[in-house]
């Protein structure tokens, strides 16, 4: 969730002169009033849940990143989105535009689902039934995260926390700063370390973003080590290559690579210059490190140029570089596409929106696939250009504006142009826009001679693809994926389709 921007006061008086308001209404799947009580209020559904005393699995997808693989893979799951229909909806009962969502949700052993909002962590079933809500101590903009039978997050106020998995019930609470930017964020933990980020930055183009790294014990909250990279982090999403490091983006497209027991540097490469600025950050293959920023001094904004850049996991030797036209201002994903042998690289180039700048003013967005090794494109897929709604907004940013005012919370989601994409099992790339598009990529048409098509399936630049409008914009984390079970998370509301 991006931070609420100067012009949000300037939206404010606009919307009271207007004298608007928002009809409540109750999905029908909100749950009941009882049902909604704060941590640790059980519904009969707990009893649906596994017992501490059977086995524990790993989470299909315990971060927004994806699953944890020997292979690490980032924005990548071994299941296909082929077949699955939507099932349930969850938006805040009052009303679809009463609550803000933290990205996604993720996803534990028993398909059981856990997304955080502005109001707290919500536990579904997978039939959609609420099991806890907690009040996290502090509003949280930031993903949570599954380790074993604890769910951690992470709150603007400077605090990380845990919870029991199965309860809601609190573990810990760790104060690691006064406070904490208000970007989206998706800590992550490997190994019993929870890697986390706090102490707000004030040197941002805009609010939020943190200065201050720290890796946790899961256990107990307790502090292992504190870094300070060279330049503030924005969206902070560490990955874990499996070899005992953690690597991770600061908002120019700088790479740093830690060791995660001590928090001692192994290598760092910044960017060219400390002035630019985006929403991006790395992904993964097995002897590779990839990153999206953008160019030189520019900040994303439409007209203004991307790139994308690999690194050597074992030094930070560059092995190659893309220029894009458009600024890339969301997260890689790593896998194998539909068509292709070679593993891929899908990148999400795309303009922030732009707010009260240019009113009407088109911006433009893709999605490239690009070859993992070279970066020799693989597939282009064009979307027509976004005008970014009455004031550069994306879509239930303006509708719901009203709403949230009345109701005390974050003003605008203010999301970037795309979610991180998502490659399933099938080669098939899952992505949402500020249009509140949902943009199922298949792949090249004539790898599907043979399957009956939709009537919203069309084909682009030679590839099949179905695009479903849900209605609202998507944070980067916003997609996440489980035996026989997607779940996919606009601004407001969490869309859960299964087979």
């Amino acid at each position: 969730m991006v931070a609420d921007r100067a012009g949000a006061w300037l939206l404010i008086l606009a919307w009271l002169n207007c004298g608007l308001a928002e009809e409540k209404e109750c999905d029908s799947h909100s749950p009941s009033e009882a049902q909604c009580d704060s941590h640790g209020v059980l519904s009969a559904d707990f009893l649906q849940l596994r017992t501490e005393t059977q086995p524990l699995k790993s989470s299909p997808w315990p971060h927004a990143r994806g699953p944890v693989s020997e292979v690490p893979h980032s924005g990548w799951t071994p299941e296909s989105f082929m077949n699955h229909s939507l099932r349930w909806t969850y938006k805040d009962p009052l009303g679809q535009y009463m609550n803000m969502f933290a990205a996604g949700a993720v996803i534990d052993v028993d398909e059981n689902l856990f997304q955080m909002t502005y109001k707290g962590i919500f536990a579904f079933n997978k039939n959609g039934k609420q099991i806890w809500h907690y009040e996290t101590p502090g509003v949280s903009n930031n993903e949570p995260l599954l380790v074993d039978d604890l769910v951690l997050g992470s709150t603007q106020q400077g605090n990380a926390f845990a919870v029991e998995r199965l309860t809601g019930h609190v573990r810990w609470i760790a104060a690691l700063a006064d406070d904490a930017g208000g970007d989206a964020g998706y800590p992550n933990a490997h190994e019993g370390i929870f890697v986390v980020s706090a102490h707000k930055s004030w040197k941002a183009p805009t609010d939020g973003g943190n200065e201050r790294i720290f890796g946790l014990h899961v256990s107990n909250g307790s502090r292992i080590w504190q870094y300070t990279p060279e330049v503030p982090v924005w969206n902070f999403a560490p990955l874990f290559p499996a070899d005992g490091s953690v690597v991770f983006m600061d908002w120019t497209g700088g790479v740093y690579r830690l060791n995660l027991t001590t928090g001692e540097e192994i290598w760092k490469v910044l960017a060219e210059s400390n002035k630019s600025f985006g929403d991006g950050g790395v992904a993964l293959s097995e002897t590779m490190v990839y990153s999206c920023s953008n160019f030189g001094h520019f900040t994303g904004d439409e007209g203004t140029p991307g790139v994308v850049r690999a690194f050597y996991l074992s030094n930070g030797t560059e092995v190659w570089s893309k220029f894009l036209e458009m600024p890339c201002n969301s997260y890689p994903a790593v896998g194998h596409l539909a068509g292709f042998d070679q593993l891929a690289l899908v990148v999400t180039p795309g303009s922030f929106m732009d707010l009260f700048h240019h009113v009407g003013r088109a911006l433009r967005g893709e999605v490239l696939a690009l070859d993992a090794l070279t970066g020799a494109q693989l597939w282009r897929y064009p979307v027509a250009p976004y005008d970014g709604g009455p004031i550069g907004m994306a879509v239930g940013d303006f509708e719901g504006f009203p709403a949230r005012v009345l109701e005390g919370i974050q003003l605008v989601c203010y999301p970037a142009h795309w979610s991180a994409p998502l490659i399933d099992g099938s080669g098939q790339v899952l992505v949402g826009r500020a249009d509140g598009n949902l943009h199922w990529i298949l792949g090249p048409e004539v790898e599907f001679p043979n399957l009956k098509r939709t009537a919203n399936m069309t084909v682009r630049n030679g590839l099949l693809s179905e695009v479903r409008h849900l209605g609202s914009g998507f944070i980067h984390g916003a997609i996440s994926a489980g035996p026989g079970l997607f779940a996919i998370s606009t601004c407001d509301t969490l869309f859960v389709f299964q087979k």
